[in-house]
């Protein structure tokens, strides 16, 4: 038996640079994980049958969920029939909501199988594997922060760092990454969307007082005219003393910047409060 960590991510920016003939579209993104995590315990047996629980009713426990799907790849891509596993997972991270948490349960998977079932495969492996996943699955297996390209499966190592305290607000609404990307291709102003100057940057920390100019999500605006919370989620936190705030991915969590822990704290318990939000302070990951 084994117990993995799967983190959240954010992404610090987003960047659409158009559509590709596979149907997808060409990103360039700077992915932060932060210290939000689901809980997967994996205990290995030897009957061929790959079994998930997990405490939230809202998702499937069959194929359709990542990790199990991870599991069943795994296990095909090594020819070994009679590994199987049982899965518990304890989902912290909101889904549907832009922070990955989907992809890093497959990720943490793919690490975790990996280990007892005793299979070693290099990094390489792995990363092809989750990359058949999903776009967002490889990201999960690099270190962090990452800059993401081409629909995702492209990971680099970022020396950028923003040294920030989070609070990820999720205003307990669903939004389709499809229907965001979508969305995105028919409400676009004209002009060439071009490569953000993170490509030729030295990296380093970045102080607070370039956070705000920093941030971007093309898919943001499109996003906000059909879900006003989301904008309202920035606007609160604006109003807590985030020095700036960002919805994530294709939303709809929203995530604010803050100089240090306490103001973070006293800004995540005001939005629960008085909001009814749910609000959740997180520290960067950097690995």
């Amino acid at each position: 038996m084994i117990t993995v960590l799967a983190p959240a991510k954010v992404n610090l920016t987003l960047r659409i640079l158009g559509k590709r003939v596979d149907g997808y579209h060409d990103i360039e993104s700077l992915v932060q994980k932060v210290n939000i995590y689901d809980r997967i315990t994996l205990v290995a047996t030897s009957d061929g049958e790959i079994s998930l629980e997990c405490d939230d009713p809202d998702l499937p426990v069959n194929s359709s969920n990542l990790a199990v799907r991870a599991a069943e790849l795994l296990r095909e891509s090594v020819g070994m029939r009679r590994l199987g596993t049982r899965i518990k997972l304890e989902k912290r991270i909101p889904h549907s909501a832009g922070l990955g948490g989907g992809s890093s349960d497959a990720a943490a998977v793919l690490m975790g199988l990996d280990r007892i079932w005793n299979l070693s495969l290099n990094r390489e492996r792995l990363l092809e594997i989750g990359e058949s996943l999903g776009s967002d699955v490889p990201l999960f297996l690099c270190p962090s922060p990452s800059l993401i390209r081409g629909r995702g499966e492209i990971v680099e190592p970022s020396s950028v760092r923003i040294n920030a305290v989070y609070v990820v607000v999720y205003p307990d609404i669903s939004v389709s990454t499809q229907w965001a990307y979508s969305n995105f291709r028919l409400t676009k102003t004209s002009g060439k969307y071009t490569i953000s100057e993170l490509s030729k940057g030295e990296g380093g920390e970045l102080n607070p007082e370039s956070w705000r100019g920093f941030l971007v999500n093309d898919l943001e605006v499109c996003v906000i005219e059909h879900y006003p919370q989301v904008m309202y989620c920035k606007e609160v936190l604006t109003r807590q003393g985030a020095r700036t705030s960002l919805m994530s991915g294709s939303g709809s969590a929203v995530f604010g910047l803050f100089s240090d822990r306490d103001s973070a704290l006293s800004a995540a318990q005001e939005i629960t409060e008085r909001e009814g939000f749910r609000a959740i302070v997180a520290l960067p990951i950097f690995s």
